[in-house]
């Protein structure tokens, strides 16, 4: 009988028959065991059985009533005050109801006369092993929901930004304590159980309640913008807000993430904008908030599950988790599933025992067990077999596992990160990847940026491992031309940073002099002409076929950004605010801009 975790009643269910008439004890071990129950272990009297019992895990137990002169009422008296939850069967050649009121009463699962024919004995061990394990399932899926609402209740007192939950109807349902003090200061209507269509109605204060409502309404994100507001006192804020649909796991929102940080305020302990972070290299927007998730969720001992396209930084973004918890004195131990073929490993994670297959000449220590204490990473998990991703799923949920070979389980105190490009939300549809494993997995997940949406660190990047390739090369090798970074930055980076990496490795080698140049870069990133973009205000008329097919020459080459940010200012006649928003980037991005380029704003003669 197949269960809902793939597990059948048979497998991995160990019994314990307890009988003084020996016949009777082998009898019973036989027919369970071809049955496929195992291991079935047996014992002659009360003693031997409560010394069984202690020393190993039981999922049944069948027990004659009546043992050398001790009641098997009394034995199961003793297993329930030994804390053992298993059911019992108890077996009798002399059935009376007052005793089976009192097995009944102490707990047993069922009550069977002597004699017991095997088709009894085997429906009334399956119907007991169902219970329990459904039981048990039942118990372990309460624990991993109280667990998981102890991570996200730390996550959401631990971060320093102001948080906020609204329902459908933009009612506040749940604030962390940094959102409290902050709307102290701001509005203290903002409070759990407030509509913030009633209270958020002053310019300033405005975006709180119509964003939300573009939210829910197209369902994307609003990454981040800044608002400046007033306090109660007249001081005045920067706040940087961002949010996210509440999805309800039906397709549907049922509510809005709000997250909200103080810019203007110097945050003792918090960071500023960072231009590196462990190993990783950026100061984009984006990227700072990957530096946020990794702090916060680092410190929360769960499951991650990182995304991203091949190149983005999985591995780099494994051991900064690893190193802001509290396991990053123990061992991080990786493991790629890809690089490992598949008959080897579920012998590679579990380990096997000497003698378990043809080859295995020693006993080995599996990644599993020497990841204990630490973290263990999986790396490309979407590839996995079916039956290394039931293995694995039995891992989580137990925390034991079985050596390839060996009998008895192994505890072990793992966390586990696991990483793929792949998108295994699509593999569940399709019925490639267990939905059980994918939500176990993805208790948090951290999604990585690819390199064309990270403004700004392709030329931080760049440097970087100039400065760090042209060492190790022998090559005394200071800078890159204009032009060679302007082709990398028009570049859309398919490979991300791993591709520009070897792109820099590839022109220090070629390089003989100072300067890195356009010659020295691959024909496809300086040929790269991206299609002709017009201004988010232009209207957009449909072209004949024949126009639609242009040749490359046709293409002209794009607009510099310092001509882009002059042209949009004297369209908007110097406002700021405008000419971001015809550029399509956010204010404070184009007041960046304008300080990083030196742009002379003197020329527009407005």
């Amino acid at each position: 009988m197949q269960e809902t975790t793939g597990k059948t009643d048979a497998e991995s269910s160990a019994i314990l028959i307890i009988d003084d008439e020996e016949s009777l004890r082998l009898t019973f071990q036989l027919f369970l065991q071809r049955q496929g129950y195992g291991p079935v272990m047996t014992a002659s009297g009360f003693e031997e059985a409560l010394t069984t019992i202690s020393e190993n895990h039981f999922d049944l137990i069948i027990s004659d009533i009546v043992l050398e002169g001790t009641s098997g009422i009394d034995l199961l008296r003793r297993i329930r005050e030994m804390g053992v939850d298993c059911p019992v069967v108890m077996v009798t050649g002399y059935p009376n109801v007052e005793t089976a009121s009192e097995a009944v009463r102490l707990g047993a699962f069922d009550y069977i006369s002597k004699p017991v024919d095997k088709d009894t004995l085997l429906k009334t061990a399956r119907l007991a092993l169902r219970q329990y394990h459904l039981e048990q399932e039942k118990q372990q899926a309460e624990k991993e929901n109280r667990q998981y609402r102890t991570f996200l209740e730390t996550i959401f007192r631990s971060v320093s930004d102001g948080i906020i939950i609204v329902d459908r109807d933009l009612n506040v349902i749940k604030m962390n304590e940094a959102g409290r003090r902050l709307f102290q200061e701001l509005d203290p209507e903002v409070s759990e159980g407030a509509n913030l269509r009633n209270i958020c109605q002053a310019d300033a204060l405005c975006s709180l309640r119509t964003d939300p409502e573009k939210v829910l309404r197209t369902g994307n994100e609003i990454t981040e913008h800044r608002i400046e507001c007033r306090t109660a006192e007249n001081a005045a804020k920067v706040l940087s807000v961002c949010m996210s649909p509440l999805d309800d796991g039906h397709g549907g929102f049922k509510g809005v993430v709000i997250v909200i940080r103080d810019m203007s305020r110097d945050q003792p302990g918090r960071p500023g904008r960072r231009s590196s972070f462990h190993r990783f290299i950026g100061q984009s927007d984006a990227m700072q908030t990957v530096y946020t998730m990794i702090e916060n969720v680092g410190k929360v001992d769960t499951t991650v599950l990182i995304t991203g396209e091949s190149g983005t930084g999985k591995e780099l973004a494994a051991e900064a988790l690893h190193e802001e918890s509290h396991r990053r004195n123990r061992p991080l131990v990786k493991v790629d599933c890809t690089a490992i073929p598949e008959n080897l490993l579920e012998s590679e994670l579990f380990g096997h025992r000497k003698g378990a297959f043809t080859g295995a000449d020693r006993d080995r220590m599996g990644r599993i067990l020497q990841a204990d204490g630490g973290t263990l990473f999986l790396d490309e998990i979407g590839d996995i077999s079916t039956m290394m991703q039931l293995r694995l799923l039995r891992f989580l949920q137990e925390k034991t596992f079985y050596p390839v070979g060996r009998d008895t389980p192994i505890q072990v105190d793992v966390r586990v990160i696991t990483a793929t490009n792949v998108d295994l939300k699509k593999k569940v549809e399709a019925g490639q990847f267990r939905e059980d494993l994918y939500f176990r997995l993805r208790v948090i997940d951290i999604i990585l940026p690819a390199l064309r949406e990270r403004e700004g660190d392709i030329p931080l990047l760049v440097h970087h491992f100039i400065d760090r390739i042209a060492g190790k090369v022998g090559k005394k090798i200071t800078g890159i031309s204009d032009q060679a970074l302007h082709c990398m930055e028009r570049y859309p980076w398919p490979g991300n940073v791993r591709e520009l990496e070897h792109v820099l490795e590839r022109a220090c080698v070629l390089c003989e002099g100072p300067t890195i140049s356009s010659s020295h870069l691959p024909a496809e990133i300086v040929n790269y002409r991206p299609r002709q973009q017009e201004a988010p205000s232009a209207r957009i008329t449909p072209q004949p076929s024949h126009v639609a097919a242009a040749t490359t020459s046709d293409i002209q080459t794009p607009v510099p950004m310092e001509e882009r940010i002059l042209n949009a200012l004297r369209r908007t006649g110097g406002n700021k605010a405008k000419a971001a928003r015809l550029l399509n980037i956010d204010r404070s991005t184009l007041y960046r801009k304008i300080k990083e380029m030196n742009i002379d704003l003197s020329v527009l003669d407005l």
